[in-house]
């Protein structure tokens, strides 16, 4: 795969990460939780069934961000797709392990997507550039 068809796909992803954050504002789009409690506020789940809140949408706001800066470059486009597989692929594992990121609302189906994403991000960061784990970074 060539490196603009890379940075091509990487900004599309992009701005799909870009979308789902607004997206996770929005009510009617997202519905939002009650917490009895008050304690969590702006929890809700994104299309009736991702859990988003605050704190994820910001995330993936910024998770697009630097996804579509990466893909404005092909010196950076690989790099960038390799830090993304690995921040997706914490996400995984943080998810299945506990709640460890108690401050970011994920449930199941979040946990398929990411993992989806760090296959995505990790292709092109790394099968797609040609690059290797031992390549730079």
């Amino acid at each position: 795969m060539s490196t603009p068809t890379v940075q091509k796909i990487t900004s599309a992803f992009g701005l799909v990460y870009l979308l789902i954050g607004v997206l996770g504002f929005v009510p009617g789009i997202t519905r939002f939780e009650s917490d009895p409690t008050g304690s969590v506020p702006g929890e809700g789940l994104l299309l009736g069934i991702f859990a988003v809140n605050v704190v994820h949408n910001i995330a993936h706001l910024a998770l697009g961000a630097i996804l579509i800066w990466g893909s404005r470059s092909a010196a950076r486009v690989g790099a960038v797709n390799r830090l993304m597989a690995a921040v997706f692929l914490v996400l995984v594992v943080a998810s299945v392990i506990a709640p460890i990121v108690e401050g970011v609302a994920i449930n199941p189906p979040d946990t398929v997507l990411h993992l989806a994403s760090a296959l995505l991000t990790g292709y092109l960061g790394f099968a797609a550039t040609g690059q290797t784990a031992a390549g730079r970074f």
